[in-house]
């Protein structure tokens, strides 16, 4: 779920900024690629929230992040396989420690050295496999369980500041000013350039706008990515210019959602999140193709919305800092 905000995190301390901001210049002078735009900037005369708000007041909204939908195929495979070595080794505990506590006290038999060396061998190998586990592989399945629900971007119009809501092995919590953020949309990009696509937000290291939750300026840069992914880039440019609204003209320009996304890990909404063919597809008779190839996938579908919903309830629910809760209020 959480895999590219990982990889930009984890390989942040081997990057080069200044090489990377040389080499964005240059492609910039080359028009290799278009510079990013200031949220002063209107992209779209249309507006739409994306279905993608947690919350909303005349002080902030809460925004999600792309990759919500994409968690419980980690959490059944390494999960599953965390499960049984956890079990392998109680139970190699359980009957071993029985049966030789039984030969040694019961029937008044004693232990020679290849009792010794089995009681503590064959404990050994879930143990060593275990501690395998927990190095290598669990820092792969807190990318969706043992960690926060979800991520949440906040938008506060009152502070003018962007915070950013997520666990400290992916950057923890931090403030961000509105005004030094770099909008990575091409407002002239074409409706296929916009399948799948979302806001990426940028600030740079020379803009000073990086702080920790507590205030404290941290020298670095940082990127978020805001919003579900839209269909076309009409759907994704009418997005960001809802918040660019929100932002800068306030509440009117951006009416509050009909409806705003819930955060209770109902499991029918893990199933949602997997099907994935909403009900806007009656309207489009091409897309009822794939009613019945999502029938036959249904068995598939199941197992993986139950590895969603198992995942959801492994998490927490994550929460803004007092002081980021009561900013601007």
């Amino acid at each position: 779920m959480y895999f590219f905000e990982w990889l930009m995190y984890d390989g942040r301390a081997t990057i080069d900024y200044k090489a990377l901001a040389r080499e964005a210049d240059q492609q910039i002078a080359n028009e290799e690629k278009l510079p990013p735009i200031r949220v002063t900037q209107s992209v779209s005369q249309a507006i739409s929230d994306n279905d993608s708000l947690y919350a909303y007041n005349l002080t902030y909204i809460d925004v999600r992040t792309p990759s919500d939908e994409k968690r419980g195929l980690i959490t059944l495979i390494p999960g599953i396989g965390g499960a049984l070595l956890i079990w392998m080794l109680i139970t190699t505990i359980y009957y071993i420690g029985g049966n030789y506590i039984s030969l040694f006290l019961g029937n008044g038999g004693h232990l020679n050295t290849v009792d010794y060396i089995f009681m503590w061998i064959i404990p050994a190998i879930p143990t060593i496999a275990l501690y395998l586990y927990i190095k290598y592989v669990f820092p792969y399945l807190r990318l969706e369980a043992f960690t926060a629900r979800r991520l949440i971007v906040r938008f506060n119009r009152v502070t003018r500041k962007i915070y950013l809501l997520r666990p400290k092995h992916l950057g923890g919590i931090v403030a961000l000013d509105w005004d030094n953020a770099e909008v990575c949309i091409n407002p002239k990009m074409s409706e296929l350039d916009g399948t799948g696509g979302f806001v990426m937000l940028g600030w740079d290291k020379e803009t000073h706008s990086v702080r920790d939750a507590d205030g404290h300026l941290k020298d670095d840069f940082e990127i978020t990515f805001v919003g579900k992914p839209t269909r076309n880039a009409s759907e994704l440019l009418a997005f960001w210019e809802y918040i660019r609204r929100y932002m800068e003209d306030g509440p009117e320009a951006a009416p509050k959602p009909k409806k705003l996304i819930g955060k209770f890990p109902w499991p029918w909404r893990s199933f949602m999140a997997v099907w994935q063919l909403d009900s806007r597809f009656v309207k489009i008779p091409q897309l009822w193709i794939f009613v019945p190839i999502y029938g036959l996938l249904l068995p598939l579908i199941l197992v993986h919305a139950c590895g969603h919903w198992v995942s959801l309830l492994l998490c927490y629910e994550p929460r803004f800092p007092r002081s980021i809760e009561e900013a601007g209020l």
